[in-house]
Order: C-alpha cells, then sequence, then structure tokens
C-alpha cells in the first residue's frame, strides 16, 4: 500500500499550501509532494469544486511534474519499484 494520506504538514512558504515528503518503504527512494491554492505558484492546486492536483519532484528528474492526481502520483511510484527492482536484477 503506498500511503499519501498522512503525514503533510503546512508549506513553510506557501501560505494555504500543503507538503508531504514520501520516503518509500520498498525502494527507498524520496518524493516531495505539494499542493496550494490557486496562484501560489505551484503546479498543484487545491481549488473548491474542482479535484485537487499536486506537483511532485521524483527521484531522477531535474524538475517538478506537476498537475497530477495522487493515483498518478501512486501510478508513478510503482513503476519506479518497478524499474528499481529490475535495476537491481541487473547489478553485479
Amino acid at each position: 500500500m503506498i500511503n499519501l494520506t498522512s503525514g503533510w504538514v503546512q508549506h513553510p512558504g506557501v501560505p494555504g499550501g500543503w507538503h508531504l515528503e514520501y520516503v518509500d518503504p520498498v525502494a527507498g527512494f524520496n518524493i516531495s509532494i505539494v499542493t496550494g491554492p490557486k496562484g501560489s505558484g505551484l503546479m498543484g492546486i487545491i481549488a473548491p469544486g474542482q479535484p485537487t492536483t499536486y506537483e511532485a519532484w521524483f527521484p531522477g528528474l531535474s524538475n517538478p511534474t506537476g498537475y497530477l492526481t495522487l493515483d498518478e502520483i501512486r501510478g508513478i511510484i510503482m513503476y519506479l519499484r518497478e524499474k528499481d527492482r529490475d535495476d537491481d536484477m541487473y547489478t553485479d
């Protein structure tokens, strides 16, 4: 199970924003996930009447990826776990 619902803290630099530092218990990588109100400058939005979207910084990327749902982030985590497992299979 990939728990992205607990551990959220208020974002220190974005009023009304939230931050989660996810550490994957299977592969050990970190993902920073943020969201905030519209106009906050984040690529994730908390907007009344609309689904919340999130900005996530995945390992190996030089920039964050934005406007993702939590289900999309879970899917990327599953892919990264598989990639990590496959990479370990071919490493001495």
